[in-house]
């Protein structure tokens, strides 16, 4: 078969990218029989590394799309156009969005399968637009990739749930496809480079570090994280946040996060590393004594599998997804409660045992999810649609 896949949000730092990536990049290992031709823009193109076996169509737009498909921006009408009129002339079996936030109209016949992540902005839309016009556009976005899509897929039974009360579809319409860690994420015995990136990033060493990996926004309930970590703070620790806060064109909400954690005083104790690679985000989560995911809403949550996977206990959300994906690997709390949040925290801070359990259970649960089993089902999803089968 000879598939299409809109490869725009590649070059995206948030779950949205990473997603892209692996789950592209397995299918076209796993999958040689098939011809896979990534749709993509010359800025895209010239910034990331892609798959050796992987075809190109690169279509020169105006804008790049990850600053277009920001909070508060909207693709301009001449490359919609002329996303849409490459697509067509390419004659695909069938085309693939990895996500609906990059979602453009196609005007030709060809079979469509589109991933929504999560009904997030759906249902807590204050929390994910900054504006009316945004929030416009987005609804507009979603409303046509549900009527272009002969494939719905999502990547939770939770997400499948939400978007089928959003959609107002029958859950069995939705397909739900698996997440994994990137291989890279293991764990490592004393990683010699840990002291020196937390000295690079100013964290004191010695001091038990209690991690967040992922956007600095409103639904992340980063302020919930502090408020619960106040109340441990007659214990040593420092909170490390990563997630890009100076160049995401998401909505954000560093500066109430930073005020908040000043108000608390806290300051000293809390840093923002913004963007960093992989290679040394493994180490990070070798390095320090707990995950904690405190989000309001998830599609998935892949911090929470990355961490389980370097061996690193879990404190997270008990909302949507996250349970789904923890199990019993973790410790689960009420977002809305930091007291809840503290107690989480503040076992896994001084509870030795508790980490050793969770630590194994983890790396257990870790192994239950692999790109590998996603990229078969979506290959599976891909062919039916493409030989007009349901």
């Amino acid at each position: 078969m000879r598939i299409g896949i809109d490869a725009c949000t590649w070059a995206n730092r948030r779950g949205y990218g990473r997603f892209t990536r692996m789950l592209v990049t397995t299918m076209i290992a796993d999958y040689p029989q098939h011809e896979f031709v990534l749709v993509i823009d010359q800025h895209t193109a010239s910034q990331c590394e892609f798959p050796k076996e992987a075809k190109f169509e690169v279509v020169q737009l105006a804008e790049q799309p990850t600053e277009a498909a920001s909070a508060d921006g909207a693709r301009g009408a001449g490359d919609l156009w002329k996303l849409s009129r490459a697509v067509s002339r390419l004659k695909f079996d069938v085309f693939f969005f990895p996500t609906s936030y990059s979602f453009y109209p196609l005007f030709c016949r060809t079979p469509v399968a589109i991933v929504f992540h999560d009904a997030i902005a759906e249902q807590h839309p204050k929390l994910i637009f900054p504006g009316w016009r945004s929030r416009f556009f987005w609804q507009l976005k979603s409303w046509l990739a549900r009527r272009r899509a002969q494939r719905v897929v999502t990547v939770s039974e939770d997400a499948r749930k939400q978007l089928a009360e959003v959609f107002k579809i029958a859950p069995s319409a939705i397909e739900v496809i698996s997440e994994g860690p990137d291989p890279c994420f293991q764990p490592l015995v004393n990683p010699p480079a840990g002291p020196a990136l937390l000295a690079h990033h100013q964290i004191p060493i010695g001091v038990p570090v209690m991690l967040y990996v992922g956007g600095i926004s409103p639904h992340k309930n980063l302020q919930g994280l502090l408020k619960g970590a106040a109340g441990v703070a007659h214990l040593p620790w420092h909170l490390v946040l990563v997630g890009d806060y100076k160049k995401d064109g998401f909505f954000g909400c560093y500066q109430e996060v930073l005020e908040l954690a000043r108000t608390l005083g806290l300051a000293e104790r809390v840093t923002f590393t913004g963007f960093i690679s992989d290679e040394d985000l493994v180490i990070l989560c070798n390095v320090s004594t707990l995950l904690v995911l405190p989000s309001f809403s998830e599609g998935f949550g892949l911090p929470v599998i990355e961490a389980m996977a370097c061996g690193l206990p879990v404190a997270a959300s008990n909302r949507n997804s996250i349970p789904e994906i923890v199990g019993d690997a973790g410790l689960l709390f009420d977002p809305l409660e930091p007291t809840q949040i503290t107690a989480a925290v503040g076992r896994l801070l001084t509870d030795a045992p508790l980490r050793a359990d969770l630590r194994a259970k983890g790396l257990r649960r870790a192994e239950v999810f692999s790109w590998t089993s996603g990229a078969r089902k979506m290959v599976s999803i891909l062919e039916e649609a493409g030989h007009g089968r349901r």
